[in-house]
């Protein structure tokens, strides 16, 4: 985890708009399902940003030439952190409108 904190610029971000949410939850008062919610959201995409990053390392280990499918496994690797975000961020818009409607 370090590594991949010192390394990757993407991995910080997330770890910041992890930050605000978890902030915008305490504020709110998210009940526990909600919690829960965010709390498997946010480990999705930090999980799925350490296995990109992982993937990216070994792919440059053993193909350190430019190659076609090397540059597609890191691309689709990329997309699968992007489709983690975004489901992130609909779980996420479902817990604060659920949260903002019960009031």
């Amino acid at each position: 985890m370090r590594a991949a904190w010192r390394t990757q610029r993407n991995l910080r971000i997330h770890a910041g708009i992890a930050a605000v949410v978890v902030v915008a939850g305490i504020v709110l008062r998210f009940s526990a399902v909600s919690w829960a919610v965010v709390a498997l959201a946010i480990g999705l995409v930090v999980a799925a940003e350490l296995l990109n990053t992982a993937l990216e390392a070994v792919v440059d280990l053993v193909s350190p030439q430019d190659h076609p499918l090397a540059e597609r496994a890191k691309d689709v690797a990329a997309a699968g952190v992007l489709v983690a975000s975004l489901g992130a961020l609909a779980a996420g818009v479902a817990v604060v409108v659920h949260t903002l409607a019960a009031r």
